[in-house]
């Protein structure tokens, strides 16, 4: 028996009814949202303007190589082949993020030099500044990496004062995304002493 027009009509219009109440039953994975954390959440003010005689210390600008400058975090699947995390994201800007990181946590060991994270007023010039280029940021394995060149310039005469290529491993203690990032938080931690360090050691 051959179909009329309005059966055809009902049977598609049963199909799309069936699909379209498939698609609103599957909910999409909620986005998760990450932030690396340079101190304690506590309330504190603090002056930035430089006392008389003591060294104001330019933290930034970073460069980060093109594959790790997007939202989400990268894991290294293979020497050869990336993986990005659709649903974990980095929680704004990631090197806005560091430089905070790195400038919180030097703040704590350069107690007698004044630090400030790029961007600053244009009004303020560093006696120093710190610049980072990072080539590589990410999980692999049960390890995070991360392998950066910086330097130290003084800006009375742009002189470089040092400059480092620098390679840190910073095992995970956990699995996950979660973990990976903690890690990743480390991993800064070690950089940040390693820069501390140094400066202390050219003044």
């Amino acid at each position: 028996m051959r179909s009329t027009p309005g059966a055809r009509i009902a049977i598609i219009a049963l199909f799309l009814a069936l699909l379209f109440s498939g698609c609103a039953g599957t909910s999409s994975q909620p986005t998760r949202f990450y932030r690396l954390d340079g101190q304690p959440g506590k309330a504190e003010t603090l002056s930035l303007k430089p006392r008389p005689g003591q060294l104001l210390v330019g933290i930034g600008p970073i460069t980060l190589t093109t594959y790790l400058d997007r939202p989400q975090i990268v894991e290294r699947q293979t020497p050869h082949r990336l993986q990005l995390h659709e649903f974990d994201h980095w929680a704004g800007s990631l090197q806005e993020n560091i430089v905070q990181v790195i400038t919180d946590l030097m703040r704590q060991r350069l107690a007698d030099m004044q630090l400030i994270a790029y961007p600053w007023h244009g009004t303020i010039k560093p006696d120093y500044e710190v610049l980072l280029t990072i080539n590589r940021f990410e999980r692999e394995g049960d390890r995070i990496w991360l392998q950066l060149r910086w330097s130290l310039i003084r800006s009375s005469d742009n002189r470089l004062m040092e400059m480092q290529r620098l390679v840190i491993e910073e095992p995970l203690q956990g699995s996950g995304v979660e973990a990976g990032v903690a890690a990743a938080n480390r991993a800064v931690g070690q950089l940040s002493e390693r820069i501390a360090t140094a400066i202390l050691a050219v003044e």
